[in-house]
């Protein structure tokens, strides 16, 4: 079938966008070494020839002497990555009937519709009989299906006219489908990192034979619940070809005595039995918690057989051992040492970059809308991991199909004609339900407020996009001037200035995580217990990074340390605060924003250059100030057009932006009862109501100025028993 012109090319690994597609891809200059075009059929050799149409690579893609090819692919050609094909041009003719047959059991055809939907993700497909395809489904996913055979014989590719029929019945043989590495987004490195621990010593062990040394034996990755941690040993084990064994923690685990011990030796038997194997132990931390955390026999036994079958006396042969946990600290000391767990690798929260390739995965089977954009999705979705991008996808999809059933007809069958097809509404309505993983424990609504909701206040604005957006928008420009993004801002200033209300609006205009911190909560009565929560948000925070932690009333948290009071809580909260914030751990893309209306009371040690860089005050409103925060409160109430904010702004001095919201309130609220008592009143407010307010405002002011200052003097004598005023002089 290929013709006698071919190309010997090593295979790697193809773009998140081709896959399932029937694409591969080459450079430039091997196209036109063999005369082909872009969508050209070309065959491809490796241990069976398949066939699959060509585009051009792109460089930083695809290394010179290599051919981009997808998992599908290279299952077709039986070959792995890493391996060598030839590439050539191949004559094809138009199919006229193609027979498909479902690759796992259980899949029934839904009727002609479905047929409909199958034949249009397969139009302009080449392939050969023997090879599988995979189609989306309308229950979301892929279904695989193999080629049972063609008319004509010999390469095809599919048209509207060719004729499609599906086998029911009995499935094909085969593996059935498998996750590949396109399946994974955002994790190349990660993947990378595990391929050559794993596919190495179980394609090519006499390489380490030659060499005379030992292969590595097992791996452990820990990251957050969702990020793929199970995805890639599932595609490790089938881009290898291996022998595949899952065993959940809590499954061995059993109450009859040595029956524990009894299940995992027989898992480790039929690894080697199957060789070449791979065990993946997920959440190992259920099943070899630390020893001296537990009390029971069992747990003891378990992580006692379990070190024996690693690198006991007997050898384990052909057969590495993947573990998975979200808590690596959970796990027993002895089993993370090298020999047992070789490596630990970290499978950390997705970039903007991971998880635009994340949304390309899940959303190349979907009919999306042009006003789509994946660029835009992924940099607001800051701290979700693979699992929420998922649940975020399907949500919209839900979201267009609840918008399509609006016009849909109770009875009616024929559902192709529902226009489904979701837009970019769809996914934000969508990201109003799904939270991320990493700040769940941590959820609240996303702040409304916005720069244009902040009166005055311009350089403090500014100065906090400078020190919060700009590092996100421009990292290039920070990287080369070597200039960092601040560790901690302290807001301070008079009480109602808006600190609160500014750290809203920054999480809201700079889009990233916002995590606000109610310092009370973080106090308990048990000892250590208050360290360790607030040890516990900083670990989120880091996790959900670019996060904004904000601690609204910072003083409560770290007040001044007296001497002689090292043991109390504030003190050793202090020192807690202090080591998360410049301690072995490093803050990266976090930044702690403090806010406070009595710095004088914050332990001095928290205030220094390299922890809180930046102390922003906040002074009281001028009267340009003043005037912009009544506008901002009267701009969506009825107001009588004559008003002159211009005096009323300069007979409010002294008044801070929430007592100025409290005039208007009040002022609001005066004309509502004019309206009500006299029904002939104009229903707006007018000069004389927020004059009102003003003169109520002002004197309540005073009056808790002049109570607070009696305040000081009358508990004193108060408190003293008649005739006893000479001793309290004393």
């Amino acid at each position: 079938m290929p013709g006698d012109l071919g190309v010997k090319l090593r295979v790697c690994e193809g773009m998140v966008e081709d896959a399932r597609k029937g694409i591969v891809r080459v450079l430039t200059p091997v196209m036109d070494e063999l005369g082909l075009k872009p969508n050209d059929v070309v065959a491809i050799t490796g241990k069976r020839t398949t066939v699959a149409r060509i585009m051009p690579a792109f460089q930083d893609g695809c290394p010179p002497g290599n051919i981009q090819m997808d998992g599908l692919q290279r299952q077709n050609a039986q070959v792995g990555i890493g391996e060598g094909v030839t590439l050539s041009p191949v004559e094809w003719e138009t199919a006229r009937t193609v027979v498909l047959a479902p690759v796992l059991p259980g899949w029934t055809l839904g009727g002609e519709h479905e047929i409909v939907h199958l034949k249009k993700h397969l139009i302009g497909r080449a392939v050969v009989p023997g090879d599988q395809v995979t189609i989306p489904q309308f229950s979301g996913g892929d279904e695989a299906f193999t080629v049972e055979g063609a008319a004509p014989r010999g390469a095809v590719v599919i048209t509207r006219d060719t004729a499609v029929r599906f086998k029911g019945g009995e499935a094909t043989e085969g593996r059935g489908q498998r996750v590949t590495y396109e399946d994974i987004g955002g994790l190349a490195r990660e993947v990378q990192r595990v391929r050559e621990i794993i596919e190495l010593p179980l394609k090519y062990p006499q390489l380490f034979q030659r060499l005379g040394v030992e292969a590595p034996k097992g791996i452990l990755m820990h990251g957050a619940p969702g990020t793929g941690k199970t995805l890639i040993a599932r595609a490790v084990a089938s881009e290898t070809e291996a022998h595949f064994i899952h065993v959940n923690g809590p499954e061995i685990m059993h109450k009859y005595y040595g029956e524990s011990e009894a299940r995992l030796r027989q898992v480790f038997d039929e690894a080697r039995r199957k060789a070449p194997s791979i065990i993946f132990l997920d959440e190992i931390d259920a099943l070899a918690p630390r020893r001296a955390d537990v009390h029971g026999d069992v747990e003891k036994r378990v992580v006692a057989q379990l070190l024996a079958l690693m690198d006991g006396l007997e050898s384990r042969g052909n057969v590495i051992v993947i573990a998975a946990t979200n808590i690596p600290d959970l796990v027993d000391p002895a089993l993370r040492r090298p020999g047992r767990f070789d490596r630990e690798i970290a499978i950390n929260v997705p970039d903007q970059r991971g998880r635009r390739e994340i949304l390309q995965i899940h959303t190349r089977g979907m009919s999306l809308a042009e006003d789509v954009s994946l660029d835009r999705l992924a940099a607001i979705t800051h701290g979700f991991v693979g699992a929420d991008l998922a649940a975020l996808c399907r949500e919209a999809g839900m979201y267009a199909l609840r918008r399509a059933l609006k016009s849909f007809q109770l009875g009616n069958e024929r559902t192709e004609d529902l226009q489904l097809q979701v837009t970019m509404r769809d996914f934000l309505d969508a990201l109003t339900e799904v939270e991320p993983s990493a700040t769940r424990e941590f959820a609240m609504e996303i702040p409304t407020a916005t720069w244009e909701d902040i009166g005055g206040l311009e350089k403090i604005k500014e100065r906090l996009q400078a020190l919060v957006e700009w590092p996100l928008r421009y990292p290039e420009l920070f990287q080369q001037f070597g200039l960092q993004t601040p560790k901690g801002i302290l807001l301070s200033g008079p009480p109602g200035t808006g600190k609160t209300l500014v750290a809203k609006a920054l999480a809201r205009e700079s889009g990233i995580n916002f995590i606000p911190v109610n310092s009370s909560l973080l106090f308990s009565h048990w000892w250590g217990e208050a360290e360790k929560t607030l040890h516990e948000v900083f670990r989120k925070a880091r996790q959900a990074s670019p996060c904004l932690l904000f601690f609204d009333e910072l003083d409560a948290l770290v007040p001044a340390r007296k001497a002689g009071e090292g043991s109390s809580i504030g003190s050793r909260l202090v020192s807690q605060f202090l080591m998360e914030l410049d301690g072995l751990e490093e803050l990266r893309e976090v930044i702690v924003l403090g806010a406070t209306n009595r710095i004088d009371m914050i332990d001095p040690a928290v205030l220094r250059p390299g922890r809180f860089d930046q102390i922003l005050e906040f002074p009281y409103p001028d009267q340009a100030a003043r005037k912009e925060i009544f506008q901002i409160y009267l701009r969506n109430r009825p107001v009588d057009p004559g008003i002159n904010l211009d005096s009323l702004a300069g007979a409010a001095e002294g008044l801070v932006g929430s007592e100025i919201e409290a005039l208007c309130k009040r002022a609001a609220l005066l004309a509502v009862s004019e309206v009500i008592n006299h029904k002939g009143a104009g229903a707006y407010i007018k000069t004389c109501h927020l004059e009102q307010a003003l003169a109520e405002i002002q004197a309540e002011k005073q009056q808790a100025r002049t109570g607070a200052e009696n305040h000081t003097l009358r508990p004193v004598w108060n408190n003293v028993v008649p005739g006893a005023k000479s001793q309290v002089g004393r």
